[in-house]
Parts: C-alpha cells; structure tokens; sequence
C-alpha cells in the first residue's frame, strides 16, 4: 500500500491511488467522490479502461472539500468558488496510448493504412501521425475511426474489453475522455450486437469539432442541459433537457454545448442498417455490426 500523503512520508508527485484508497485517505466514501466529480468539485486523472486514479494534490483538495462541506457546511458552488476550477488531468500519454491502440487494432485486423483511409475518409498521412502520436485527433475522427474498426470510442482505449455482461454498473462503464477533457464519452452496453447506446457528457465549449457520418440510424435524448446540432450544414436544432432527435447517421452532423453548464446526453446508434425494400414502408433491419475484419 502506497504511503499516505500525511504519514510524514516525502511527498511523490507520481503517487497514485485507486477510489477505495483515496476514500479511506479522505474519510468519505466511493459514492460520495463519484458524486463529487459529477459535481465539479474534484477530477481524477483515469486509466485508459476508465479507473479512477487520485493524485496527492487530489487527495489534498478532497480534505479541504471534506472541511468545507463539514464546518463550514458550503454548497457544491460555493465549494467551486472557494477552490476554483479543477484541472483536467488528460495529457500527452493519452495520445501515446491511442496511437498504440490504433496500431494495435490495425495490426489485428490485417488493415493496411490505406485501407483505414479508405473507411474512414482520414488520410494516411494523418491516420500514421495518430499512430505515432504526432497529432491529436478531433472527437469526430475518433467516431470515424471507431467506425472504421468496428467498436466504439471508448473501445479504442488499450485495455477495452467487451464481454456479454447484460448488467453494467456506472463504475464499470467503459469511458473516454476527449476534446482536452471536454467530451467523455461512456458505452453503455459492451456486449455484441446490433445496438450502440452511450452517456456523453457535453461540457461548455465541448463538441464534435467537425462534422463526421456513418452508416446506421441515431437517436439523441437530452438529460440536462443544452446541446446544438447541425445536420447536413442545413438542419439546425438548439436542444434542451427533455428534446429528442432522430437522424440517419449518413448525414453530415456536427454538434457542441455553447451553454453555460454541462449537457448529458443518451446517445443510441444502430451502425448497420438494411434499407426497407423499394417501395415499402417503414423502418430498415438492423443487423450486428461487422468487427471490422471483412
């Protein structure tokens, strides 16, 4: 067990703890910290699997939350106030992390970078720069390249796992962080099939960065806040708490929180879709999506 940041050990920037360990160091429990990182008031770096990992700064501003909440009995705004805004703990190992991912899941699927190029509408040269993490990727290429391999965003972190696990827990969702920490994107169903469902979290000034499609049909319901939407660069919809929208996936569609507070969002996409035959009405069939070996 990793010594404790008061128990006269030196201090070691590079120290990190699990949630179990950091609420036993801060005297509250694992709900209250994910309750407060839902809230703003603390942000932990994660593993790529999605982990929480609480630093000795983060575990130094819990104990003044813990003092403001208890004594001085402060709301989470006011708490926000009086420490200010938390950082956002994503860095340059995160695009190391992606390109060997993206190396990686070429390499398994026989794919030749020209052939991503050619499912993804990326090109080489940008696709190579990814993989040897000399260039960030906007959070609608990452979509595009998802698509291309045949998973989903958060599948693209080294250490994904899918399973057929019916049942999945908020801590067990698998997550991704992107758009410098603006946009995390958790699955909410990780077992094969035809359906994608997903949590986005939306911060102000969040966005897909540029438009991106797909094959598939989506569907977008609004849980809190404000998200804006342009399809085809000619639909525009401002939507709020309670909005739904539907779209096929193939249409050019961009979308940003230009609110004031974050927005949460459930995300359902059906990749692969059988247009209905000529002439007949009604939805298209859906299909399990390909692996992205054919």
């Amino acid at each position: 067990m990793p010594p404790g940041p008061d128990d006269g050990a030196a201090p070691h920037d590079g120290l990190l703890y699990a949630i179990g360990e950091a609420a036993r160091l801060t005297g509250v429990s694992t709900g209250v910290l994910r309750l407060w990182e839902r809230e703003r008031l603390i942000n932990p770096r994660r593993t790529p699997g999605g982990h929480r990992l609480y630093s000795i700064d983060d575990l130094s501003r819990l104990r003044r939350i813990v003092r403001l909440r208890r004594v001085e009995r402060l709301n989470s705004a006011a708490i926000r106030r009086e420490l200010g805004a938390v950082d956002d703990p994503s860095g340059p190992g995160d695009d190391q992390a992606l390109g060997r991912r993206l190396r990686a899941l070429r390499t398994e699927r026989g794919l030749s970078l020209a052939a991503v190029a050619e499912r993804s509408g990326l090109s080489i040269s940008f696709l190579s720069a990814v993989e040897r993490s000399q260039s960030s990727i906007s959070v609608g290429n990452l979509f595009k390249l998802a698509d291309a391999y045949g998973t989903t965003v958060p599948g693209l972190n080294p250490d994904y796992r899918a399973d057929q696990r019916s049942v999945l827990h908020p801590d067990e969702r698998p997550r991704y962080v992107a758009g410098g920490g603006l946009v995390v994107i958790e699955d909410l169903v990780i077992r094969s099939g035809a359906l994608e469902a997903q949590r986005i979290e939306i911060r102000p000034g969040g966005g897909s960065e540029e438009p991106y499609a797909h094959p598939g049909e989506e569907f977008v319901y609004v849980l809190s806040g404000h998200l804006t939407f342009w399809i085809d660069e000619r639909e525009h919809h401002a939507l709020a708490a309670g909005d739904s929208l539907y779209f096929r996936s193939t249409r050019l569609h961009r979308w940003w929180n230009d609110g004031t507070a974050p927005a949460t969002v459930l995300w359902i996409n059906v990749p692969v879709v059988d247009p209905p035959p000529a002439g007949a009405d009604g939805r298209g069939t859906a299909r399990q999506r390909a692996d992205g070996t054919a």
